[in-house]
């Protein structure tokens, strides 16, 4: 407590009652928070079991768990505080609560790519003949789910949509016959627990006394509404975040619940953390010019009493080529002048698109780098079929794993199978269960029947192991039955990496008092809910340069940063210009960018772009010119004054159902396909046939998938 100031002191001590603490980028935010779950346990008297610290991700909460144990008195039982993400305190409170909702407490948690997959199951069986696609349908529920709209209202506010009603009911019911929730079911069901089982709230309510949450301004309807339940009763809320680091709207973090916070909590004391300790004084201020441009924010002047340091060097290059020459010449050049190693840089951008060009001058000049969200590890083919086995040992109901399985033993028969068990009204698993039966109706000769008796009593074998040893043991049960089942083709050392990953999981929770979880189901959930956090799984090896979206690079810092492709369209993104709030998330995100950076940023735009095949010229960012020039050092940098004008349509918010900006024979931009030329409109142009330069003809169904005039 001796090493904080006046005003971090301050906010540590103040207990009671609804608190929001405005923290600028580089403040010590984690420091505040722990060591005031200190101050309430050790000098005030709070037991640990009534307090509740949420985070956004598993990073987050590891480093305030390992602060907390580090730093308190030995004879208090700190792990009796519930600290962890959203989805997985909530996951644990679901799984004991599950049967008010009429599902199992070894339900699989589905990620996106499952949910994409159930999507599509869905449209075959509903007979829908229209190109969709899966992603925007499934980021659609994600949306209404998110804004609770079946929660509260029997019906979706979008009346026209009625066949998208029918398939969210019909993805709603696959999930609950499967006993399977997608990572937004998580808050979904927990706001359905507390709204129609007002005696488990009132439980959970006596429990939690204390409620903290870190990075406040990133949380969505669904967690806000949790919140205020939980609160009701003690009113004890104490948040920590950031208004101007808000850049999560399109998972559905709503800026709002941090800028209307004494609006919803009448009496909320207001503390801020405004010394930056992170970044030089240059840095800070150009970040201040920034932000400043923003209309809806809590007006605050973050500053810093570390050295001025170097200004913000901006670069313009002729093209992306030089663009990324030039950014792998410079890490070369800064990293023997000042002597630093290459994980001392980094490397942002605001799309992934963005990546492979840098990634080749980084080869070309031998610079060790890693990408952060590049496909994970875990996204292979080989593991997630693996994965597939360990959910249905878990969950056999889990019918998007089980036909994941069932087309590795005979995929002729699928078909039969999922229709044999829509007849009579039995799971899939069921049906093998009792495959001989079946027989006949299914078609099939006695040597398939016996793959389907092996794969089942193996299974069946697996579920009881899986009741009696920890995950480790069941894992590898099921690997030699594997690679014993034609699983040769498959990388070994693939199958060596998952198994040591699990390994070290129930290691981890041996450490933990009474023995942790080290289950199968234990494994599944918390890796699941990890993977979900959009994190990559291989730990990053020391000393190469990391590359990653802005996206990603939140949290983290840098002593030098490079934000590459500073141009208007691509940063801030063409989808932005729709609105005067999306053009201020993406300054925002700018402002994240730049923060990251402790001793030097470099900013860079290239005045000609190759996008989807075609070359095009470019106009620096808006927010170069927004910067101050008393912060910047200009290097090979000449403003463009052309002007593009952007058009750009919102379908999904236009009252006119025949989209009247819409015909035939214009170009159209499609973030999936690309670019096309319309053929064809029908249904009342409701849907486009468009004619892709690279993908082909694709009907668009106007209401689900955004179309941006090219």
């Amino acid at each position: 407590m001796n090493s904080l100031n006046s005003s971090q002191r301050k906010i540590i001590e103040t207990i009671n009652g609804p608190i929001l603490v405005l923290a600028g980028a580089g403040s010590g935010k984690t420091r505040v928070i722990t060591h005031r779950i200190i101050h309430m346990i050790q000098n005030i008297g709070i037991s640990p079991s009534n307090i509740l610290a949420l985070t956004f991700t598993k990073k987050a909460a590891q480093e305030m768990k390992n602060r907390i144990s580090n730093m308190i008195m030995e004879q208090i039982d700190f792990h009796k505080i519930t600290l962890g993400t959203f989805h997985s305190i909530f996951s644990s409170i679901l799984r004991k609560e599950s049967h008010w909702l009429g599902f199992k407490s070894n339900y699989t948690i589905y990620d996106h790519k499952d949910s994409e997959n159930v999507i599509k199951q869905i449209l075959k069986d509903i007979n829908i003949d229209i190109s969709l696609n899966y992603k925007e349908i499934r980021i659609r529920i994600s949306k209404y789910k998110n804004n609770l709209y079946y929660l509260y209202n029997n019906k979706l506010k979008d009346k026209k949509l009625e066949f998208f009603t029918k398939i969210y009911k019909c993805y709603m019911k696959r999930c609950f016959q499967a006993n399977a929730l997608d990572f937004d079911d998580i808050l979904l069901h927990t706001n359905h627990l507390f709204l129609y089982f007002p005696n488990v709230l009132k439980k959970y309510q006596k429990k939690f006394k204390y409620i903290l949450i870190d990075e406040y301004q990133d949380t969505n309807l669904s967690q806000y509404t949790i919140i205020k339940n939980l609160v009701s009763m003690h009113k004890n809320l104490f948040v920590v975040g950031d208004d101007a680091q808000s850049i999560y709207a399109f998972r559905g973090a709503n800026i709002s619940n941090i800028l209307n916070f004494h609006i919803d909590y009448h009496n909320a004391k207001i503390f801020r953390l405004e010394q930056n300790y992170r970044s030089t004084n240059h840095i800070v201020q150009a970040s201040n010019s920034i932000i400043s441009f923003n209309k809806n924010q809590i007006i605050k002047k973050i500053w810093t009493n570390n050295e001025k340091g170097e200004k913000i060097q901006i670069y313009c290059a002729s093209s992306e080529s030089e663009e990324a020459q030039y950014i792998a010449s410079s890490i070369l050049s800064i990293k023997r002048k000042k002597n630093l190693q290459f994980e001392n840089f980094a490397i942002l951008y605001r799309a992934n698109i963005q990546s492979h060009i840098i990634e080749s001058y980084l080869k070309k000049k031998n610079i060790p780098y890693h990408i952060y969200g590049s496909i994970s590890f875990f996204k292979r083919k080989e593991i997630r079929d693996l994965l597939a086995y360990l959910r249905v040992i878990v969950n056999p109901n889990d019918e998007a794993s089980l036909l994941r399985i069932i087309k590795k033993v005979n995929q002729k028969i699928l078909k039969n199978i999922l229709s044999l068990s829509k007849k009579k009204e039995n799971t899939i698993y069921s049906v093998i269960k009792n495959i001989e039966n079946y027989k006949h109706l299914l078609k099939i000769n006695n040597k398939t029947i016996n793959k389907f008796t092996s794969l089942f009593f193996t299974i069946e074998k697996l579920r009881v192991n899986a009741t009696q040893d920890n995950a480790y043991i069941v894992v590898k049960k099921l690997l030699n039955f594997l690679l014993k089942k034609n699983y040769n083709n498959y990388n070994h050392e693939d199958f060596k990496y998952i198994l040591d990953h699990i390994f070290q999981y129930v290691k981890e929770q041996k450490k933990l008092k009474n023995n942790g979880d080290t289950s199968l189901f234990g494994f599944l959930q918390c890796f699941y809910l990890e993977i979900n956090e959009d994190i990559n799984h291989k730990k990053n090896e020391r000393n190469k340069v990391s590359l990653m979206t802005v996206h990603l690079s939140k949290g983290l810092e840098f002593s030098i940063v490079f934000i590459a492709g500073l141009e208007e369209n691509l940063f801030p993104s063409k989808s932005s210009f729709e609105n005067q709030l999306k053009i201020e998330e993406e300054r925002r995100l700018f402002y994240v960018a730049l923060t990251r950076a402790q001793k030097k940023a470099v900013l860079t735009y290239a005045k000609y772009r190759f996008i989807w095949g075609e070359k095009k010229e470019n106009i620096p960012s808006r927010f170069i010119n927004e910067l101050n020039k008393n912060f910047i050092d200009i290097e090979n940098h000449k403003y463009i004054s052309k002007k593009k004008e952007i058009h750009s349509l919102n379908h999904f918010n236009h009252e006119n159902s025949k989209y009247l900006e819409i015909k035939k024979g214009i170009k159209v931009f499609h973030k999936n396909f690309g670019v096309g030329t319309i053929v064809e409109l029908q249904n009342q142009n409701k849907i486009a046939l468009i004619k892709f330069q690279k993908s082909g003809e694709k009907r668009i169904f106007l209401k689900l998938d955004k179309l941006v005039i090219y």
